[in-house]
């Protein structure tokens, strides 16, 4: 991480009225996509329905996302395996008719890969999306506010890890008052240091080497840029903390990680933590809450 890249984070956090200025911009210029991020986003869409259904969870009931961002991608594929609804939500609107026929031609794009993964006809697929895709939208989301038992599954891609702990772990106790007796989660997780995104001269982990001090609260004073740097094994201890029950939990060490690892210093909570943990880049869960569902059966469909 660069010096400017922190300097440059602090002062947009320092600028006033951003939601208003961002919608403005997107008055004056629509949102337009990186074609790479949105196929990946529409692969791990399609990555999290399979997940589910590995873990026998049916996707025909009420489905929410929890931080949709810019592109209804994800929403937009479970609507297409039959979900009844899906509700959509985020801390500050970003969606708009735009980006929401923009996530259309994205899923058109590659509906045949769609039809495939689904076990459906291309063409029933073709008419559904064709139709009025019109899902609630809820901003700012206040997960107090939500009602009780009211969805089936709850689902993210790439939020939780731009979540401080503690925040995620009262979401987590009211995912647990949100969903349904026998619902579910699926989280994908991004565990990596999102600023190696732009500077790929850095280390996929390099961010675990920085203490909790100053710099690094500086660093994600910006909201957009924080970023937790909890690791896969925190996911699950956080989950089960609150009583879910872990039904997949997947997640591979990267090889040029674990090499980078051998050298680079670490900060005092990651030093003595097991390099294998730390180099996990991406983490896929699925889980039910114990007190909603029957216990695991004993052979449960655990992987790291």
């Amino acid at each position: 991480m660069r010096r400017r890249t922190v300097l440059r984070n602090a002062v947009k956090a320092l600028v006033p009225f951003q939601p208003q200025l961002r919608r403005l911009k997107r008055w004056v210029s629509p949102y337009h996509d990186d074609p790479s991020n949105s196929k990946y986003a529409l692969e791990q869409g399609l990555q999290q329905i399979q997940l589910l259904q590995r873990a026998g969870v049916d996707l025909t009931g009420d489905v929410l996302e929890f931080g949709t961002g810019w592109l209804p991608i994800i929403p937009l594929l479970f609507y297409l395996a039959g979900s009844r609804s899906v509700v959509l939500t985020d801390v500050e609107r970003l969606l708009d008719p735009h980006t929401t026929a923009k996530a259309k031609q994205v899923v058109a794009s590659h509906l045949a890969t769609v039809a495939r993964v689904l076990g459906k006809p291309e063409e029933d697929l073709a008419r559904r999306l064709d139709g009025d895709f019109a899902p609630a939208y809820l901003v700012p989301w206040q997960s107090r506010c939500h009602p009780s038992r009211s969805v089936d599954i709850v689902i993210s891609r790439a939020v939780l890890e731009h979540i401080p702990p503690s925040a995620l772990s009262n979401f987590l106790g009211e995912f647990v008052r949100i969903v349904r007796p026998g619902g579910a989660m699926c989280h994908v997780v991004d565990n990596s240091d999102h600023w190696e995104h732009q500077d790929k001269t850095i280390s996929r982990v390099n961010f675990l080497r920085y203490e909790d001090g100053w710099f690094w609260r500086l660093a994600c004073l910006n909201r957009q840029a924080y970023q937790n740097r909890l690791r896969h094994s925190d996911y699950l201890a956080l989950f089960h903390q609150h009583g879910w029950t872990t039904l997949i939990a997947e997640g591979t060490p990267d090889e040029k990680c674990l090499s980078d690892l051998r050298t680079l210093p670490l900060a005092k909570r990651f030093a003595d933590r097991d390099h294998r943990d730390l180099a996990i880049l991406t983490s896929a869960f699925v889980l039910r809450h114990i007190a909603a569902t029957a216990p695991a059966p004993a052979n449960e469909l655990v992987s790291q």
